[in-house]
């Protein structure tokens, strides 16, 4: 009796460990719990990575920066003048002498404001085009902070070594104003007697002396007539690539003026419709770029407002390829600047002209 109470025991305790296994396999369609309800989400996303390297053809910016496509690439560990400065210019032809043509392969180090400014360094095979622009005496070394990696520390040393090499030469920013020369007086040569016959050689010699003389003032007349007629082909010359050249500046200030105008009736926050931006475009500087290197023969001051106003051009552009993009109001100030730049190559073309 004892022993079926038992058994009676275990059936019914291992009935009781099943019943909840029993429980789910009878109720296969039991509808699942509901969903948690997600709330807004107000982080900020990430921005893209930075590329490692960047590679292709540039345009020099100024002294320090290149424009490789739509990014504005500035040189590592040095500083060049501003272009509205002394210098300024020259270091940007400097740096486009370098450049023109050239693949360049540049390392990516940093970031600016956004993903359109770079910085890091630039090559042109083996060739570091910061450390030329040192050696050129074209730029200064620059670096905020001390950096522990050992490839950035040889870096700076080499650049440090290009700016002492150029400090010692005496080139580019580092020229130093000549010294005045100094006048030495000779003394008066000893009085001698005078020697009759050395006299009478001299009377026998006055005919050849004189035709000598009437021979060789024709020879600096011709010589003088051919000058003149040189030089007023070249005046002739720099007059008409000068008036080329401004006519080239004219058009570019009309259409940027016109732009300027076109879209003061746009709403200013927003970007300017692409029905009319299609009707906004600036005119190539076609004639600047085809004598770009007979820019010498103009007149310093000349030269170089047509090099700013070019690379003012430039920009806008560029700036002009992302309309799309940008509010009204930052296409209409980039117009405005380049209508203003105009005015100083103007001015001193049109003096040169008169």
């Amino acid at each position: 009796m004892k022993i079926k109470i038992a058994l009676a025991g275990a059936a019914l305790f291992a009935l009781v460990l099943a019943g909840p296994a029993a429980a789910k396999t009878k109720n296969p369609l039991q509808p699942p719990p509901p969903a948690v309800p997600v709330g807004d989400v107000d982080a900020t996303p990430l921005d893209p990575p930075v590329p490692p390297t960047l590679e292709g053809t540039g345009q020099a910016i100024d002294g320090d920066e290149i424009a490789i496509g739509d990014v504005i690439f500035q040189l590592d560990g040095i500083a060049a003048p501003l272009m509205t400065v002394p210098m300024g210019p020259e270091a940007r032809v400097a740096l486009q002498a370098l450049i023109d043509g050239q693949r360049l392969t540049c390392q990516v180090l940093g970031r600016g404001e956004d993903q359109k400014h770079l910085t890091g360094t630039c090559k042109i095979g083996e060739d570091d085009v910061a450390e030329a622009m040192l050696a050129g005496g074209m730029a200064a070394v620059y670096r905020q902070v001390t950096s522990q990696n050992a490839e950035e520390r040889e870096r700076a040393a080499r650049y440090d070594a290009a700016e002492t090499e150029a400090r010692g030469r005496n080139l580019g920013l580092w020229t130093k104003p000549d010294a005045e020369p100094v006048k030495l007086e000779q003394a008066p040569p000893p009085a001698t007697a005078i020697d009759r016959d050395l006299v009478r050689g001299w009377l026998i010699q006055i005919p050849l002396i004189g035709f000598l003389a009437i021979a060789g003032l024709i020879a600096l007349f011709v010589t003088g007539s051919r000058r003149r007629a040189r030089e007023a082909l070249a005046e002739s010359d720099m007059q008409g690539l000068l008036a080329n050249l401004l006519g080239e500046v004219l058009a570019v200030r009309a259409a940027a003026q016109a732009a300027f105008d076109g879209t003061a009736s746009l709403i200013q926050d927003l970007p300017i419709p692409t029905a009319q931006l299609a009707s906004i475009a600036l005119p190539p500087m076609t004639v600047f770029e085809a004598n770009a290197d007979k820019l010498g023969s103009l007149p310093r001051e000349v030269s170089v407002d047509l090099v700013q106003f070019h690379a003012r051009h430039q920009i806008v552009t560029k700036v002009l390829s992302q309309a799309a993009t940008l509010r009204c109001e930052q296409l209409r100030a980039a117009f405005e600047a380049l209508v203003q730049s105009a005015d100083e190559p103007m001015s001193r073309a049109e003096k040169l002209l008169d």
